[in-house]
């Protein structure tokens, strides 16, 4: 027989609050990682909408090589993109990132490192982010190509 029934009560209670909180962080974890997942890909789709403002707004314009908007001086591609690349000739990949994607985080989740590599003529810049997901841009001829990748694979 127990000694103390309150405080029997209260250490049988206070585990079974201990495992519902448990049981209830586990649950949480799949929901957070869809949550960055979501994120990432509305980063993504937020870049290709400003990629083709960009490109339409070049082409109203009569295709310039030079295009005022947004508080920037674009430099553009024959093709009609925002050339990533400084007067230098070196690739810029965080003056990209400015352009099309000018809030930087995804929801909560901070930028951590910018990559750049110029492959050819083709170019490809990758922003890995806090979250453990990453947005890759990819040049290849006159297309970008942009994808979400999970950078914990």
């Amino acid at each position: 027989m127990v000694e103390n029934p309150r405080r029997a009560t209260a250490i049988l209670g206070g585990l079974v609050v201990m495992i519902v909180l448990v049981a209830f962080v586990q649950n949480l974890k799949p929901i957070e990682q869809e949550a960055s997942l979501s994120g990432s890909k509305m980063a993504k789709a937020w870049m290709r909408a400003s990629i083709q403002r960009y490109q339409q707004a070049w082409l109203v314009s009569g295709e310039p090589n030079i295009l005022m908007m947004d508080g920037f001086k674009l430099k553009m591609t024959n093709d009609g993109l925002v050339s990533p690349f400084t007067s230098d000739g070196e690739l810029d990949c965080d003056y990209w990132l400015a352009v099309h994607y000018p809030q930087r985080k995804i929801m909560a989740s901070e930028l951590l490192k910018i990559r750049g590599v110029v492959k050819s003529n083709n170019y490809m810049c990758d922003y890995t982010y806090a979250n453990g997901y990453k947005v890759v841009v990819i040049s290849s001829g006159n297309q970008l190509k942009l994808s979400v990748e999970n950078s914990a694979e």
